[in-house]
């Protein structure tokens, strides 16, 4: 008997929230978190009406989980997924886009005022 898909709620930046709306972000690097996602669950995501925590929360988009692989920033800026460096500037690039952000440097600032570096958490995708 397969096990039934958990659900995992969440929430997205306004900056984001757009961009996952709209299906153009179907990924997002989250810290690692206590109970895991994994291929098959169904992620909710959602952004804050108002203020976080005292407003409604609105519903962007719900999908089934395609993937989640471990990732890690290091402290002097390398990427790596599932403990395999990503180090061609165009994948970088693609990647930094494919999460919302204009280039990879972008997204490296974020994460870096956001969580601080070194940053060990997943990524997960969606359909």
């Amino acid at each position: 008997m397969s096990e039934k898909p958990k659900r995992f709620v969440r929430m997205f930046k306004p900056r984001f929230a757009p961009l996952v709306k709209s299906g153009k972000k179907r990924q997002t690097m989250r810290p690692t978190p206590k109970q895991m996602p994994r291929s098959g669950d169904i992620i909710d995501c959602r952004e804050w009406s108002g203020k976080p925590y005292r407003s409604k929360q609105n519903k962007l988009v719900e999908s089934t989980i395609t993937n989640v692989r471990m990732a890690r920033l290091s402290p002097t800026a390398r990427f790596f997924l599932d403990n395999i460096e990503i180090d061609k500037a165009d994948d970088l690039r693609a990647f930094a886009r494919a999460d919302g952000f204009s280039d990879w440097w972008e997204l490296l600032e974020w994460f870096m005022e956001t969580h601080g570096l070194p940053f060990d958490g997943i990524l997960i995708l969606w359909q």
